[in-house]
């Protein structure tokens, strides 16, 4: 299995550079100059066809080129779009409904929702019992908000259950269809995404694959950034990467 994200060496766009991950191996394979399906299909090569043969798995967020270099070059390979990028995006919808709710409600109702937007994104058992009380009367306030609200916790739960690849496809359809039939047009942006990615969201239930190890990856990346002040050359910002993964060094 391969996990791809991708991690900012310098603030601000188009400094975003691809780690290459394998969480079965818990190693970093590489780190690339660019996020382009160019450079990831060239990495591809260098490793050869045989070695590319072997990929069963491709884990990634939802940027076309790394799915699109993963399917020109790994023949057996079943994409994965990892769940807690999904979950980002719904939370992103979930916001912009809460926004044009609050934009368009009263003095009292926009009052009673001032602040509530991380209680509305955080999952709801990491709420201590004073957000989750400020969280019920955020909702009491709107039942549209309410309602979109609900819709968010039951994606979660179907992301969470324990079911087959069959039965979440039935369940998702369902999902959509009641996003489809609130009307609520934030959301609806969202399934739009869903429908676009549905085959490689729902092969997260064949195996339960995500890019959980990347993210980890990721920390303690920023942590060896952080120390360093900074990096200004790539290739000694990912020689300390691929030092301090290897497990040699450890």
């Amino acid at each position: 299995m391969l996990c791809l994200d991708e991690i900012a060496q310098h603030k601000g766009h188009g400094h975003y550079r691809l780690v290459i991950s394998a969480p079965e191996l818990g190693i970093i394979l590489d780190v690339l100059k660019e996020r382009t399906k160019a450079a990831l299909e060239d990495w591809f090569d260098q490793r050869g066809r045989d070695w590319c043969a072997q990929v069963e798995v491709c884990c990634a967020d939802m940027w076309d080129a790394y799915h699109e270099a993963a399917e020109a070059k790994l023949p057996k390979v079943r994409h994965v779009v990892d769940r807690f990028h999904v979950m980002k995006n719904l939370n992103d919808a979930l916001s912009k409904a809460r926004r044009s709710i609050q934009n368009q409600a009263d003095e009292a109702t926009q009052a009673a929702l001032k602040g509530c937007r991380w209680w509305l994104v955080k999952n709801r058992e990491n709420l201590d019992e004073e957000d989750q009380a400020s969280l019920e009367l955020a909702l009491a306030a709107s039942p549209e908000l309410k309602a979109c609200y609900q819709l968010k916790e039951d994606f979660r739960n179907w992301f969470n259950q324990e079911t087959d690849r069959q039965c979440a496809e039935q369940d998702l359809l369902a999902w959509i269809e009641r996003v489809e039939a609130s009307g609520f047009r934030a959301l609806k942006a969202f399934v739009k995404t869903l429908r676009n990615w549905q085959e490689a969201i729902l092969n997260y239930f064949d195996g339960r694959h995500s890019n959980g190890f990347a993210e980890g990856v990721n920390l303690k990346i920023k942590m060896i950034h952080r120390r360093a002040f900074g990096y200004r050359n790539f290739e000694q910002f990912r020689l300390h990467i691929l030092v301090a993964f290897d497990p040699l060094s450890r």
